[in-house]
């Protein structure tokens, strides 16, 4: 049996979001139709494949899901990135690409990939809450004290 790209590029969109809602669940979504809906209506916040939402971010997270042939290598392309991007800025929103080595039998199948500027904006809040956490902790310390 043929199973044509398109098939495999949805089945791979499932297998993501049901991966990443393991450890955080309700969290990611499958857009329909791999974002074309979006496109269509205009609706910048449907122009992805799969969006997720961690209450501890301050913004949400835009994703493009690709998946390569073999197992040992993928071409990556900048054009995935740039998609992504564009919708993520209409959004507020931080673009990242899941990819997946597809018939990899050992090692790493999955990867997140971003580029630096969503990095630096992920890592901002994880500064903020780092700092609000020392704060609140001081303040009991302090209170405590008292």
């Amino acid at each position: 049996m043929v199973i044509n790209s398109k098939d495999k590029g949805k089945r791979w969109e499932r297998e993501a979001a049901k991966i990443l809602n393991k450890s955080f669940p309700n969290v990611w979504t499958r857009i329909p139709l791999s974002g074309a809906l979006g496109t269509v209506l205009e609706m910048p916040s449907l122009k992805a494949d799969l969006i997720g939402e961690y209450y501890f971010l301050k913004n949400p997270i835009m994703a493009e899901a690709k998946y390569g042939y073999g197992g040992s290598s993928m071409t990556i392309k900048k054009e995935w990135f740039d998609k992504i991007r564009i919708a993520a800025e209409e959004t507020y929103s931080l673009p990242v690409v899941l990819l997946k080595f597809d018939n990899a039998r050992s090692g790493v199948r999955y990867v997140i990939a971003l580029d630096f500027e969503a990095w630096d904006e992920i890592m901002s809040d994880v500064e903020r809450m780092h700092t609000e956490l020392l704060n609140f902790y001081e303040q009991y310390e302090n209170e405590k004290s008292s």
